[in-house]
């Protein structure tokens, strides 16, 4: 039996700037930065360079592929002895495009903070029958360039995005 080919319709994939941002830009920031990304956000300075970031990001892409920032901003909370560091996508339109990427750290007392993880939680959809329905996918960033996939999601919020990732790490990943 052979597969069919499946055309895919503009719809169906990112769009080019918010894809970038988040998966190139912002992905190689979070690393960069490492223990700084906490401290940024802590301090309420991740935001601007964020924002500055999206802005050069759409500077390098046709005028018709660029994307308003509104919405981009970041939120850093304590659970426990974990910190984390939520940034917040401009809205996702298609299915990849990010909601929150979220950076989370152990600062065990004894210890001290430990190296950060990153999550991304994306918009998805499935089909069912001739209607799709919205979903969301988590995705784990590695130092090596990998995603691994965790599969569907939580809602789109801030809380219930800690809250899965906390499963994730009490489990392993």
């Amino acid at each position: 039996m052979r597969a069919r080919q499946v055309l895919r319709r503009e719809g169906d994939t990112p769009r080019r700037h918010h894809h970038e941002f988040t998966n190139v830009v912002l992905r190689a920031i979070t690393f960069h930065l490492g223990p700084r990304f906490f401290t940024l956000a802590r301090d309420r300075q991740l935001a601007e360079g964020l924002r500055g970031a999206w802005q050069r990001t759409g500077d390098a892409l046709p005028a018709e592929q660029r994307l308003s920032s509104a919405g981009l901003t970041t939120i850093f909370t304590v659970c426990g002895t974990l910190e984390a560091a939520v940034v917040v996508l401009p809205q996702p339109m298609r299915p990849g495009e990010a909601y929150l990427v979220c950076g989370i750290r152990d600062n065990d007392p004894f210890h001290g903070p430990g190296d950060p993880d990153f999550y991304v939680l994306e918009a998805d959809r499935t089909f069912r029958g001739s209607s799709t329905e919205p979903r969301t996918r988590l995705i784990r960033w590695t130092r090596d360039g990998r995603n691994l996939d965790l599969g569907e999601g939580p809602l789109p919020e801030v809380g219930a995005m800690l809250d899965a990732i906390i499963r994730v790490m009490s489990i392993g990943s």
